[in-house]
């Protein structure tokens, strides 16, 4: 695809031209091939050293978008991927309530389709999160993260945690092989407190984790599914992160 180094260049007013010309004869082809052409477009997702350049590559993610709906249909992966890209761009350039909607409606779309423990739902999950936090909505961003999906182990601790006044702040699918899902706390975690309140679990267990290039971190985690709640590790912590509960 000749134009992809010319639209990684940044160079919009002659990729345009030749992104639509790849666009419609792959349209022509079949679905198949538009997804395929789609995905070397999408996948530029922009990087940028300034504003300025921020604000020059907006008119061309919204015609990515546009045209992107029209041939691929507006609930199509490939036009999701574009309303995703497009709302980094516009949260860039601190246009919060469109940056905001156009997630929103992804997220929407990925949640009625996939998992709640999906890559594809974690990462549009994350990145809402982030504009709701950016744009002051934090009750909006807690909600987010209201129901996770973690295993049966792990979830009576989390309740402990949520009704001591801390919410997960983030959902990843972590680094680690033997690791599912990480319910994040921005906190330090008195992991102790729920095992003596709620009493032992043999499949809930303490892990520390003190990282040395990564973050450290200590987890209620689960030895059979592995899922995990995490907090800060209390020695590494910074001093505005209060302990929980």
């Amino acid at each position: 695809m000749e134009f992809v180094p010319i639209w990684n260049a940044r160079q919009y007013d002659d990729a345009v031209p030749l992104m639509e010309q790849a666009l419609r004869q792959a349209a022509a082809e079949s679905p198949e091939r538009l997804a395929e052409v789609a995905r070397g477009i999408v996948a530029w997702k922009g990087f940028f050293a300034n504003d300025t350049e921020a604000q020059e590559s907006e008119r061309c993610f919204r015609w990515v978008l546009a045209i992107l709906a029209e041939l691929a249909g507006p609930e199509s992966a490939a036009a999701m991927a574009a309303a995703e890209n497009l709302a980094s761009i516009l949260g860039w350039l601190g246009q919060a309530p469109e940056a905001i909607a156009l997630p929103e409606r992804v997220f929407t779309h990925v949640r009625g389709r996939f998992a709640v423990h999906d890559p594809r739902c974690m990462s549009v999950r994350e990145g809402l999160a982030f504009l709701y936090r950016r744009a002051g909505e934090d009750r909006k961003a807690e909600e987010l993260y209201r129901n996770l999906g973690l295993c049966e182990h792990p979830q009576p601790a989390e309740r402990f945690l949520r009704d001591a006044g801390v919410s997960p702040a983030s959902f990843i699918r972590p680094w680690s092989g033997n690791c599912h899902v990480w319910a994040y706390c921005d906190a330090v975690l008195d992991c102790e407190r729920p095992i003596e309140t709620l009493g032992p679990d043999p499949r809930v267990r303490i892990h520390d984790h003190r990282g040395t290039h990564d973050r450290s971190e200590r987890s209620l985690a689960c030895s059979v599914h592995h899922d995990a709640v995490m907090g800060a590790y209390p020695a590494h912590a910074s001093p505005e992160r209060r302990s929980i509960p």
